[in-house]
């Protein structure tokens, strides 16, 4: 049993995280809670929120599909707080297997980009983000084609393990690439080699492809990359570095997150 957190704070999009969770959990057995977050200063002359998500809640499983209703347990929870501490919290307290989080469309403001609810979950949170843009939608029948970006780190290894669980049920192809501002060297194909030997001795049912992207412009190959080969979803694990190179180079999950309409599954170390 998959157990999936999802924030709602009723737009459209966050609307549409929920519906990828239970397009998922049409799939994979799964517990789907619903969480819906006040603002402990705004909002205090109206914090009963449970009915307005007790609604949602009836609403979505009046449409359940048989197999929805037999592979799906929907539950709520209505908390106090900013969503980007308690979904954090509950990363921690309760290990969920991945919290599902909606954002805009690719193309929002600086302003929302550095204010990103979404953006402060992924860096904080200790279990799987998957981050779903507002036109996102997931086909119940495959997840044809992951990208999963590789460092070639242990942590990788976890990642990939994760990853594969929750998308046994799907018809999938793994792209496991590493991005390179230059040509490959001796160790990096080392590196990659390793990978692709444990893979196929660990994960024999699967079809995991692996290689090297390779170009100065990480944003434009990135692009390249998913249109040549009809990514529908980004797997990566966030890497911690330190605060110089915090300062010195923009996240590259940041770029990812709000660059492209791709569904983005972050893994941490």
């Amino acid at each position: 049993m998959v157990r999936l957190f999802v924030p709602i704070n009723y737009s459209d999009y966050s609307v549409n995280a929920l519906n990828y969770a239970i397009k998922l959990g049409q799939k994979i057995p799964s517990t789907i809670t619903l969480v819906t977050c006040q603002d402990p200063v705004t909002d205090k002359e109206n914090r009963d929120n449970g009915p307005k998500l007790e609604e949602l809640k009836a609403s979505i499983e009046m449409n359940f599909t048989e197999q929805q209703q037999k592979n799906i347990n929907l539950l709520t929870r209505h908390e106090i707080g900013y969503p980007e501490d308690i979904l954090v919290d509950i990363s921690v307290k309760e290990e969920p297997d991945a919290i599902i989080m909606g954002t805009r469309s690719k193309g929002e403001t600086i302003k929302e980009l550095l204010g990103s609810v979404t953006s402060d979950v992924i860096k904080n949170a200790k279990v799987p983000v998957l981050a779903v843009p507002a036109e996102s939608t997931v086909d119940i029948e495959r997840l044809s084609n992951i990208l999963f970006v590789t460092d070639f780190s242990d942590c990788d290894y976890r990642s990939l393990h994760k990853l594969i669980r929750l998308i046994t049920p799907f018809q999938t192809q793994i792209f496991a690439s590493h991005f390179k501002a230059s040509q490959p060297d001796k160790w990096d194909k080392k590196r990659l080699e390793e990978m692709r030997l444990y893979c196929k001795q660990t994960y024999r049912n699967y079809n995991i492809c692996f290689d090297f992207i390779t170009g100065e412009d990480f944003i434009s190959d990135l692009d390249t990359f998913i249109e040549s080969n009809q990514i529908d979803l980004i797997a990566m694990t966030r890497h911690k570095r330190n605060m110089i190179s915090k300062l010195l180079h923009p996240s590259i999950t940041r770029k990812m997150l709000f660059h492209t309409d791709i569904p983005l599954l972050v893994f941490h170390e």
